[in-house]
């Protein structure tokens, strides 16, 4: 008897003293902590921030009319909670969405409602570091002029397009670091800068830009931004980075899954994951992210958009420096790219590491010789490429 107490009590002690450890390790529960919203008369991005990765699943729910409950879209997340700050509702009232609503549906599911006047269609997809869910919600509101009147010429022949340039990165991201400390959201904004310039004074084109200045800008609202103002090319600019500091070249990519580790490495830097322990990989969810927002009818386009650019920087470029390597148009998956309603294109334009192009990206003539190439490429593809696709 006494044996048997005496094991009673040794066992109550060691769970006593095992049960705080285990508590400690659990890990905290996703927190919703922001949720932020671009509309337009026919478009709205959503985009909804936690702290950690969180299971969701979305739904549809029909308008309940006897207790006067609009349609709406629910998202729940799993094993969340919601942030006390986000538990007001956020009015939208932009003729697709009334409002946003959060609340905590059972201790273990965070909620969030989209309060709909009427939509067309929506997809949800995640983007990582941090966590985000993107619902992109289409349709005509009574806001929005009749399609027929849409679909008429903006202006006088000829017409005038818009080109939304994105210089990557910016503000406290500052991407990749070359030779003597050169940063890439530097670089990349005097580049966009000169290609802004050339455009608009040798084009009847309206340039727009995600930023024109050393700010943060999230990668899903650069596109969200393209979208929502009706972009009709998006160009994405960059500059490279490699551990090898022999590798040197000029590439130029479109939205699309590979297997190429080197391209997967590449997507995991700009799209902000290398510093996960395992970063999405071919054939992760990033692959379905992908393969489900890719516009098929803007894919040719974006492919012929690329090998446009490609060309004319390498044309341009070689007039000055011969030895930059033509590294070709490749496919990658950049979050930038994703859910991208126009032509578009990531174009990394030489490498900040290589000890030669690293300084050279610091002079004016190089980043005038590729201001001038993408000029070229997309004054090409606009003279060409966009009157066939309008006309399809």
């Amino acid at each position: 008897m006494v044996g048997g107490v005496f094991r009673w009590m040794l066992g109550a002690v060691l769970v006593a003293s095992v049960a705080p450890f285990a508590f400690a390790l659990s890990p905290p529960r996703p927190v919703l902590e922001e949720i932020r919203h671009i509309s337009v008369p026919d478009y709205t991005r959503v985009t909804i921030t936690l702290s950690a990765q969180a299971d969701y699943k979305h739904f549809r729910v029909a308008a309940d009319r006897p207790h006067d409950r609009p349609p709406r879209i629910v998202i729940d997340f799993s094993s969340a909670r919601i942030d006390p700050q986000l538990r007001a509702p956020i009015p939208v009232d932009d003729g697709l969405l009334r409002r946003i609503r959060t609340g905590q549906f059972s201790p273990t599911t965070a909620r969030v409602v989209l309060d709909l006047e009427q939509i067309e269609s929506y997809t949800a997809f995640p983007l990582y570091s941090p966590y985000r869910l993107i619902i992109d919600v289409k349709g005509q509101s009574e806001k929005t002029p009749p399609r027929q009147q849409a679909k008429q010429p903006r202006a006088p022949p000829p017409p005038q397009y818009r080109i939304m340039i994105d210089p990557g990165h910016g503000g406290r991201d500052p991407g990749a670091v070359g030779v003597d400390g050169l940063k890439e959201k530097t670089v990349v904004l005097a580049i966009s800068k000169r290609l802004g310039k050339k455009l608009e004074s040798r084009l009847p084109v309206k340039v727009l830009y995600t930023r024109e200045k050393d700010v943060f800008v999230p990668l899903p609202e650069r596109t969200a931004q393209a979208n929502a103002t009706k972009a009709d090319l998006f160009i994405s600019i960059h500059a490279n980075a490699s551990e090898n500091p022999h590798l040197q070249g000029v590439e130029t990519y479109h939205l699309n899954n590979t297997n190429d580790r080197a391209t997967i490495r590449l997507a995991n830097f700009e799209n902000g994951l290398q510093h996960l322990r395992q970063p999405p990989q071919a054939g992760s969810e990033l692959s379905e992210i992908v393969s489900d927002m890719i516009h098929n009818d803007k894919l040719e386009g974006s492919i012929i958009l690329a090998h446009a650019l490609q060309d004319s920087i390498m044309t341009q470029v070689a007039k000055r420096h011969s030895k930059v390597r033509n590294l070709g148009v490749k496919k990658g998956p950049f979050y930038v790219l994703v859910g991208a309603e126009m032509p578009c294109v990531l174009a990394e334009v030489s490498f900040l590491t290589h000890r030669v192009q690293g300084k050279l990206l610091r002079s004016s003539a190089y980043r005038e010789a590729i201001a001038e190439g993408l000029f070229q490429g997309i004054a090409r593809f606009i003279k060409e490429e966009l009157p066939r696709m309008e006309s399809l």
